[in-house]
């Protein structure tokens, strides 16, 4: 009995736990199929028309005026392999297709991190930022920004566990923030002397528990007050559309947009990057200590199930060496300039 690619995708979605995001990705793909109009049953595949297919994602892609098209075919061969893998193993298919070879993309892009200045530039222009009108916090806003900015930078976290700013999300709560020293699982065999954050990636909805150094724990002080309830989140001032918020904040640390090295394209800089940002001093820091502290996938059985990660995250976290005025909360210089003592 012949069967579809549309309900072999189905079932490779089913037998692997992958991430929402993923899944969405492998259903474009399949709606491209579809729209390819050509009904060929995954028996039937072969590698010319795997090649017509690809080559006609090539197409559409760049008469849409897409910035990589290479990239966007070969997206398209990573999933359709992965889908007949799946089928030859699971003997749908008697013979896994050979693919044709993958497409030219673009891979060189600009810089995508901030560099250490910048943040600095970033963390003082919050003292210039204005309260959205109708909006009523219990501190300025920018109290609140830069402590995001000092989360951001440690924890390289979703925009969305900062702000909820979608239905999905799950930001951080009062009852996340322990100032305990002990591991709040009771499992780290590690104590923090600053304590403990606890926090949910949007992505794949993994729980992490990871260590306060002194700059996270002195930010999130700042934040506390007598009436904070257990189920109310840390962070307020996001908005509906945080990278809005973002963006003018770049404008009045007067930072230049991306700037990509190849098609010399200016692009705006979103919450993202600080992500990014995180990934690269963390790595310069710490080599691979980012796959742990960001939450990515690892190959390999050895790295996956025997390594010891949490020890070399716990080490990352409590040691990083953080921009100048992320320490100025610590120093005294909360509102000052730090070399001559002005007030912002």
């Amino acid at each position: 009995m012949s069967k579809s690619l549309e309900s072999a995708v189905a079932g490779y979605l089913k037998a692997r736990s992958l991430s929402p995001a993923t899944g969405v990705e492998y259903r474009s793909t399949l709606s491209k199929w579809k729209e390819w109009n050509k009904e060929v049953p995954i028996e039937s595949i072969g590698r010319s028309e795997v090649r017509e297919f690809l080559d006609w994602v090539y197409d559409c892609a760049t008469e849409s005026k897409g910035g990589n098209p290479g990239r966007t075919a070969n997206k398209c061969r990573e999933h359709l392999r992965a889908v007949l893998s799946w089928a030859w193993e699971q003997e749908l298919i008697d013979t896994l297709p050979k693919f044709p070879q993958t497409k030219k993309q673009r891979d060189v892009a600009g810089r995508h991190y901030l560099t250490k200045a910048e943040l600095n530039a970033l963390y003082f222009a919050t003292y210039m930022m204005s309260l959205p009108r109708g909006c009523h916090l219990q501190f300025d806003i920018g109290r609140y920004w830069r402590a995001a900015l000092v989360l951001f930078f440690n924890y390289g976290l979703d925009t969305g566990t900062i702000w909820k700013w979608k239905p999905v999300h799950q930001p951080i709560l009062w009852r996340n923030v322990s100032w305990s020293p002990a591991c709040p699982d009771g499992r780290g065999k590690k104590s923090s002397r600053w304590g403990w954050i606890t926090y949910r990636r949007v992505k794949t909805s993994k729980v992490f528990i990871r260590p306060m150094n002194r700059v996270v724990h002195s930010h999130l002080r700042n934040l506390h007050h007598e009436g904070c309830q257990p189920d109310s989140p840390v962070f307020d001032g996001g908005s509906s559309r945080p990278n809005a918020v973002f963006s003018e904040l770049c404008q009045l640390a007067k930072i230049a947009p991306k700037h990509d090295i190849e098609t010399g394209e200016e692009h705006a800089w979103l919450l993202k990057d600080l992500r990014k940002t995180c990934a690269t001093y963390y790595d310069q820091h710490l080599p691979e200590s980012a796959i742990e502290i960001l939450g990515h996938s690892v190959r390999g059985v050895t790295y996956r199930h025997y390594a010891h990660r949490d020890p070399l995250a716990f080490r990352a976290i409590t040691t990083i060496p953080q921009p100048t005025a992320f320490l100025s909360l610590i120093k005294g210089h909360d509102g000052e300039c730090p070399c001559c003592r002005r007030q912002f």
